[in-house]
């Protein structure tokens, strides 16, 4: 359906049988093409049914800000491919935040899908953004924040930002490091439920959470971000049209830079 579906996304349409799908397409074709998408998506068979009924129901992919990037160096460390994409016009050092994409991403995902550089480069943004491959069993802190800080980068306090499972990572990461070296986190559909996220641990860093209302972790993100303002926590974000997939995360992603910039 779409370039990429995050963890937790409801599953596509059964293919039980030749039969009961070419009647599927048939009827919901019908409807489509009484929303002017129907014979673009019949004549491109199943799949094209489920890309058109994903465009009404999750919306479009966002074209990315046609601003030019800033400077992107990629190199590795133990063997892992890093992605680092520096602010336009960056003088001295400047700080970062580490993006975790959702699963099966790697380095490359948040640049080559989402075109993180060219919305960071439309934002006020005035960090860099660090990608790695592996995410999930890198030593953040012994390996990766050493290489940044090498490479440049100001990483005394560092920002966070993922969606889906790295959305669940960046928020545990948060809580773990803590504000002493966290200045803000922005996580799009966290993969964790609210009785297991580390709440009072995220209270004194600023946190952005936001998920799609047809994305089936909407609730349990909900029940997050009501909790951590009952706490007292500096929380934004929210429940919005949309899904667990690239359009999504596409059209929060000035949201989420913005956030982090107000806080870096």
């Amino acid at each position: 359906m779409d370039a990429e579906r995050g963890d937790g996304e409801a599953p596509a349409s059964p293919r039980g049988g030749e039969g009961r799908l070419r009647r599927r397409a048939f009827l919901v074709g019908g409807g489509l093409a009484v929303l002017g998408l129907g014979g673009t998506a019949v004549v491109a068979g199943p799949d094209g049914v489920r890309d058109a009924y994903a465009h009404i129901v999750c919306g479009s992919i966002p074209e990315p800000p046609e601003t030019a990037p800033g400077r992107r160096q990629q190199s590795t460390v133990d063997g892992r491919r890093v992605i680092i994409a520096l602010p336009p016009r960056a003088r001295g050092t400047v700080s970062v935040v580490v993006m975790f994409p959702g699963a099966p991403g790697d380095a490359r995902t948040p640049f080559d899908l989402y075109a993180v550089d060219r919305y960071l480069a439309a934002s006020r943004g005035r960090f860099a953004v660090a990608s790695v491959d592996g995410w999930p069993s890198v030593d953040i802190t012994g390996t990766l924040l050493p290489y940044l800080r090498a490479c440049g980068l100001d990483t005394r306090r560092i920002g966070l930002l993922g969606w889906s499972a790295g959305g669940a990572a960046a928020l545990r990461l948060a809580a773990r490091l803590g504000s002493g070296r966290v200045s803000a986190v922005a996580a799009a559909s966290p993969a964790v439920t609210a009785g297991r996220a580390p709440l009072r641990e995220l209270v004194d860093i600023p946190v952005w959470l936001g998920c799609g209302e047809r994305d089936s972790w909407a609730p349990q993100t909900e029940t997050m971000l009501k909790g951590l303002k009952a706490l007292g926590a500096a929380a934004e974000g929210g429940i919005s049209p949309g899904c667990q997939d690239t359009a999504y995360r596409r059209r929060v992603l000035p949201e989420q830079l913005d956030f982090l910039a107000r806080h870096i």
